[in-house]
């Protein structure tokens, strides 16, 4: 038997079975990615992350995302999680004594690049961290369907739907998402994905992976946020039916795709900042904070954070493979 150590955690939220579940595997060194797969199919959660040693200088370490429906190059969640526990564990040492803040800066290698990560420690322990990512928003809106459409795909009227420069585009940070902005938290709420409908207007497009989200313009908008949510100024959905993932409670880099998408409207410069209440709607609500730097009219920079919090430790035994 062969044994693999791994760590559960959830991201994107400080308690404990909130959030986004991800599960950390450690020694998988040398296993094919057939196998990967099917440890990722066992866990089910959304992403599970395998953590390598590093292969480019300058890296922390070599981590492989997949979700239950492939690998994946880009994902939010997953290297916030995977920093989160390399330091929790102390498989990265914090630079800090026990009684110290820091702010530490790792660089995981993942598929899309290197993904630079910066983690926040008090007391020695991991609270916070923040990713930037290795690849510029790309906006794309040819092939996007009509609101009719995306109405039929998300069980939506289009008047539920946003006009003008805030229409539906294709978004990608890494791994591209279908940003959708609705009319009302109401529209958020209420939103399903069709598959039958998805399968006819999304499925094999560049962007078919929606976003759905709407700004939070009220305390009536706010009524079924929790106390960690109240800030929040946007509420957002995520389907990934393409992955195998009916519903994504946080979604790192479909966020970074939304950070793009605002701040190529957002008709100033400087550092733009927005709130999100993601999962509420799922019984796992999760908070990120995404932002964008914005100079002469560009966007420079995007960033995802928010807090993690360590869930469980285990093994998994696999059988060797017979020779």
């Amino acid at each position: 038997m062969r044994t693999l150590r791994f760590v559960t955690c959830d991201v994107f939220t400080d308690t404990p079975l909130a959030g986004n579940q991800l599960a950390v595997v450690f020694d998988a060194e040398g296993l094919p990615s057939e196998t990967l797969l099917a440890i990722t199919r066992e866990f089910n959660y959304s992403e599970t992350t395998f953590v390598f040693a590093p292969e480019t200088e300058g890296t922390t370490r070599r981590v492989r995302i997949f979700t239950p429906g492939g690998e994946v190059p880009f994902a939010g969640h997953p290297t916030i999680g995977t920093a989160h526990v390399l330091v929790a564990t102390g498989r990265v040492r914090t630079n800090a004594d026990d009684g110290g803040t820091a702010v530490m800066q790792l660089v995981l290698g993942e598929n899309v690049g290197p993904v630079p990560v910066r983690v926040w420690c008090e007391n020695g322990l991991p609270v916070r961290a923040q990713l930037t990512t290795a690849q510029l928003p790309e906006e794309r809106t040819e092939g996007v369907p009509s609101i009719e459409a995306l109405a039929d795909v998300l069980g939506l009227a289009p008047h539920d739907f946003v006009g003008g420069t805030h229409r539906p585009a294709g978004v990608s940070c890494g791994l591209p998402f279908l940003v959708v902005p609705l009319a009302s938290v109401d529209a958020v709420r209420r939103a399903r994905v069709r598959m039958d409908a998805w399968d006819a207007h999304l499925r094999g497009a560049w962007a078919s992976e929606p976003l759905v989200f709407a700004l939070v313009r009220d305390e009536a908008e706010r009524a079924d946020l929790p106390a960690s949510l109240l800030d929040a100024d946007i509420r957002a959905r995520v389907f990934v039916p393409g992955l195998s993932v009916p519903e994504d409670p946080a979604t790192g880099s479909a966020n970074a795709c939304l950070a793009g998408y605002l701040a190529a409207r957002t008709p100033r410069d400087g550092t733009l900042r927005w709130r999100v209440a993601q999962g509420v709607e799922m019984g796992r609500p999760s908070r990120l904070e995404i932002e964008a730097d914005k100079t002469q009219g560009a966007v420079r920079a995007v960033r995802v954070g928010g807090a993690s919090v360590v869930v469980s430790e285990g093994t998994m035994r696999l059988p060797l493979p017979r020779s």
